[in-house]
């Protein structure tokens, strides 16, 4: 069961960085960066691997939201990563 309740997780992040990157038209290879290339990203995206923290505060910078956000898909509460808000 824990294994299940991964994997929709995972996929519930992808989906979370997905989402917006459509919307701003940007590609995978447009939001990869050291550290975070455009392979992981659709690893990510597909549900497949689950980003670091560090990888959530780059790809929330880029996104223009939070990387509590992307992890929790909670968006009411200021991010204990990086301070924002969303």
């Amino acid at each position: 069961m824990a294994t299940a309740l991964r994997s929709r997780t995972m996929s519930a992040v992808g989906q979370r960085i997905k989402r917006p990157r459509k919307e701003r038209g940007v590609s995978q290879r447009d939001l990869a960066e050291p550290g975070v290339s455009y392979a992981y990203l659709s690893r990510v995206e597909a549900g497949q691997r689950t980003p670091g923290e560090k990888a959530l505060r780059k790809l929330g910078g880029k996104l223009g939201t939070t990387a509590l956000y992307l992890e929790t898909g909670d968006a009411g509460a200021p991010c204990p990563h990086c301070g924002w808000e969303v």
